[in-house]
């Protein structure tokens, strides 16, 4: 079909094509000129046509659209409003302990060696040759006592000693005598010249003799010891050091009386060997399997943390103190340059083995009912379940966990009573607070 053809019909179906004749007459004079203006009407129609058709397809779209994001809108208030009646709870996770763990503990350091230095005999100090802070050596003279009554007390022994000595020359005399006698009186008693009453004298006279000689080198014996005893007493007139190391204490000045033997009395110095220090520290019962002779164990103070000092393990009790279920461990500690001091207070790093199956939680996580400890635990649901746990060490702000979890659940923190058992919650991580 042609465009006139086209427009003529469009002409007859409209309302105005009623009334065309004078229209018809038109169409009928322009077949034979221009047909410019029939074809501009016809355009401008269906320009028309599809502007309304594609703003009724807009409109629907616009409407469609309106629907689902109401839709959509709803949905989301509806979640919302079922997140909201949920009660919020801050969580944390129960982390496993790690296999090796470093503990660290105090210690009092104490020195290798140390001994209080007494005088052994009674007299007068006549001076002492070192202070305290003063470095001796082994065998060094430290000071001098005057032992006037014992100097009194070994002449009159070695006197007594050379008295026993002469009573043994002439009890060996008399007993040399005695046997001469006897032997006589043996031949004139086999010629029945003597009597057996005479016999009989000369033999005991005999006998007497040589036990007199016996009293005597006994009596020596006794008078040579009790020399010997004094002559040690005279030489602990010169106090000296027993080992190598610091005076720590001098209670006496020179003309003080000093008694030997008194339990009461005070030690005249205190020697302690510092190039090498003990430290003692008591390790919990947790740990208690896990130190072993040999194994490393540095020191430091807490006045000046960026210096460690060396240590091992020399030794343990292997028992453990009934009362505070602790270990003793001894550290040995070089201290060469004496940068550490006997008494000092000091921390002991150790590196221990953590006991199987511990898991470390907040402690706030850790709520205490009437049948024991337990801890809050939500599930992938959010649901809350509380479990019984048998609680460790507490260090505050964590607590192991020694039996009930096996790390990685969600804890409640804090759960009150407010969160029953089976309660829904909506879980916010506290390491994003």
């Amino acid at each position: 079909m042609s465009q006139a053809a086209f427009a003529d019909e469009t002409d007859r179906k409209s309302p105005a094509g009623e009334h065309a004749a004078p229209v018809g007459n038109e169409q009928h004079h322009g077949h034979g000129g221009s047909d410019a203006p029939p074809r501009q009407a016809s355009w401008l129609r269906i320009f028309v046509l599809v502007g309304l058709a594609l703003a009724v397809f807009a409109g629907l779209g616009a409407v469609g659209f309106r629907a689902r994001s109401r839709q959509q809108v709803d949905r989301t208030e509806a979640a919302t409003a079922a997140r909201s009646d949920r009660p919020k709870v801050l969580t944390a996770r129960a982390e496993p302990a790690p296999a090796h763990i470093e503990q660290v503990l105090p210690g009092s350091a104490v020195p290798l060696f140390e001994t209080a230095v007494y005088a052994r005999t009674s007299g007068y100090l006549k001076r002492w040759l070192v202070d305290i802070g003063d470095i001796v050596k082994e065998g060094q003279l430290l000071a001098e006592v005057e032992t006037p009554e014992v100097d009194a007390q070994l002449l009159q022994a070695r006197a007594t000693l050379a008295e026993s000595r002469a009573t043994l020359v002439r009890n060996k005399a008399s007993e040399y005598l005695a046997r001469l006698n006897l032997d006589r009186i043996k031949l004139l008693n086999g010629k029945a010249a003597v009597s057996q009453q005479e016999f009989d004298a000369s033999d005991g006279a005999q006998k007497v003799a040589a036990a007199s000689i016996e009293v005597a080198e006994a009596t020596i014996h006794a008078s040579e010891a009790n020399v010997k005893r004094l002559e040690d007493l005279q030489q602990f007139q010169k106090v000296t050091a027993p080992f190598a190391g610091v005076i720590t204490v001098r209670n006496y000045d020179p003309g003080a009386l000093i008694v030997a033997d008194n339990s009461n009395a005070r030690e005249l110095f205190h020697l302690a060997q510092m190039t090498t220090l003990r430290v003692f520290a008591d390790v919990p019962q947790t740990y208690a399997t896990s130190v072993r002779a040999g194994q490393n164990a540095p020191v430091f103070r807490r006045e000046a943390p960026g210096r460690e000092f060396p240590g091992t393990v020399t030794r343990t009790t292997n028992a453990l103190d009934p009362l505070t279920r602790t270990l003793r461990v001894e550290v040995t500690v070089p201290n060469a340059d004496r940068s550490l001091l006997p008494g000092m207070f000091l921390q002991v790093r150790f590196q221990l083995d953590a006991p199987a199956h511990i898991v470390r939680v907040p402690g706030a996580a850790v709520t205490t009912r009437s049948e024991g400890n337990k801890v809050a635990i939500v599930d992938p649901q959010g649901v809350v379940h509380y479990k019984a746990v048998q609680v460790g060490r507490d260090f505050g702000t964590m607590v192991e966990v020694v039996n009930g979890l096996v790390g990685g659940e969600t804890l409640v923190i804090r759960p009150g009573d407010d969160i029953p058992d089976g309660t829904v919650v909506e879980a916010v991580s506290a390491s994003s607070k």
